[in-house]
């Protein structure tokens, strides 16, 4: 990644967090996707891939509680997280 950690958009933050979640490195990835989110709140595809990892971790709660964000902003996206719900 070319930018500095403190230029990072969110979409940089969130192409971070897919990089350790592909090398295994999930708590990393948790770390990314958060501050992803927090820049962009909205940004449900952050919130998704850390639904995910939250679930790949055994954290059944937080993975549920992050499926719930997703589907309040992407409805639509029902038949993505309903295996994290």
């Amino acid at each position: 990644m070319s930018a500095e950690i403190e230029d990072r958009t969110q979409y940089d933050w969130f192409n971070v967090g897919r990089v350790h979640e592909q090398q295994g490195n999930l708590e990393e990835a948790i770390k990314a996707y958060e501050a992803a989110i927090e820049m962009d709140p909205g940004f449900a595809k952050a919130w998704y891939y850390k639904a995910r990892v939250h679930h790949k971790l055994g954290q059944t709660e937080k993975a549920r509680e992050a499926a719930r964000k997703v589907l309040e902003l992407e409805p639509k996206w029902e038949k993505h997280v309903k295996d994290l719900l």
